[in-house]
């Protein structure tokens, strides 16, 4: 089991409060989804540090405040104190939901870290009638088990060795999590895919690793190339891209996409 943080999770304020980072209405920009419209929940605090993070800001596990778009999609925000009540949260999302909106995104930072929280937030929105989808790094499978029954969709990203996101010698530990939380999704009726992070420096070996254990169970994988950010300075080439598509589907991954990072190119949030 990774330790998420040096903060225990069961003393956070109560499982009907707890830290949002922001609450806005946009489109999915990554993954099998990418295109549709969204309200994304986005959790506070992260316990990995990935070397292309693009959402440093909302590392901080308790911030005071949580922003709030006035309009969906208008980029426009105000604040709110935190921590919130998961009935205001709900509130704030149900405003947001447009009719082409598909689903509301459980986000971050990272959602599992919110313990409780989120299985309430989680529960709030499917007793509202509305589609779940998670998008996490698969750290705690003790939370999957909590939150699969209100979750739709699930979109877990696998953490590479060269992601850095964890010491390379806990690396093997983070891996085993996050194939735990894949099969717990699964075995839960969740609709799963996974998604990994391509950088320029990503291996052959490492990708084939991967895979094989992917294979077990059949869920889709998508290959993003990264976008530049935080210590990342460039994507990779495509060639190089495919080259790892075909060492994916040999090492046993049945279906298998590259899709980038749409909202990043057209320049929404």
């Amino acid at each position: 089991m990774v330790k998420l943080s040096e903060v225990n999770l069961e003393d956070s304020e109560t499982m009907d409060r707890g830290y949002i980072g922001e609450i806005f209405n946009s489109i999915q920009g990554e993954g099998l989804y990418t295109g549709k419209r969204q309200v994304f929940i986005r959790f506070s605090g992260c316990n990995l540090n990935c070397v292309y993070c693009d959402s440093r800001e909302f590392r901080d596990l308790r911030p005071a405040r949580c922003r709030i778009e006035l309009s969906p999609g208008s980029g426009k925000f105000r604040y709110k104190k935190n921590p919130m009540r998961s009935v205001d949260v709900l509130h704030h999302v149900k405003r947001l939901v447009t009719p082409s909106t598909h689903s509301v995104s459980l986000t971050g930072g990272e959602p599992l870290m919110a313990g409780d929280f989120l299985v309430e937030v989680a529960s709030a929105c499917r007793r509202a009638g509305l589609t779940t989808y998670l998008e996490t790094n698969g750290t705690n499978s003790k939370m999957i088990e909590k939150v699969a029954e209100y979750v739709s969709i699930a979109a877990i990203d696998i953490k590479l060795p060269d992601h850095q996101a964890i010491s390379r010698s806990n690396w093997h530990d983070l891996f085993m999590e996050e194939l735990r939380c894949i099969e717990l999704a699964v075995k839960s009726g969740v609709e799963t895919f996974v998604k990994m992070v391509i950088l320029p420096s990503t291996r052959a070996e490492s990708i084939a690793r991967v895979s094989r254990q992917l294979a077990k169970f059949e869920v889709p994988v998508v290959l993003q190339p990264v976008t530049p950010a935080y210590k990342i300075r460039n994507a990779p080439k495509i060639k190089h891209v495919y080259q790892l598509a075909e060492v994916a589907c040999r090492s046993g991954v049945k279906e298998i996409s590259i899709i980038p990072q749409l909202h990043k190119l057209i320049g929404v949030h």
